[in-house]
């Protein structure tokens, strides 16, 4: 996973349990060997709306519906005789 897979992915964790999006976030990056760096919040703004845009993407696709082709079909029979009394 590389620097920006594993932000995108922290910001992702984040919003799940914070409100308001960017504003109540803060991410530090830490690397060997280099001093700790701060996103700056214009940065994880624009990681969170593209974040969002993904989220309404993926609601669109289920809304639309199966892809053609695919899906299951179960077929719920009851034996002669089941369920009725003697």
């Amino acid at each position: 996973m590389d620097r920006e897979e594993t932000i995108q992915l922290a910001i992702k964790s984040l919003l799940e349990v914070v409100q308001t999006g960017a504003k109540n976030i803060e991410i530090a990056i830490m690397a060997p060997g280099k001093p700790m760096e701060m996103l700056p919040s214009e940065q994880i703004e624009t990681y969170v709306k593209s974040i969002e845009a993904e989220k309404q993407e993926e609601a669109a696709k289920k809304k639309t519906g199966r892809t053609p082709g695919t899906g299951t079909a179960a077929i719920l029979t009851r034996a002669g005789g089941e369920g009725s009394e003697s």
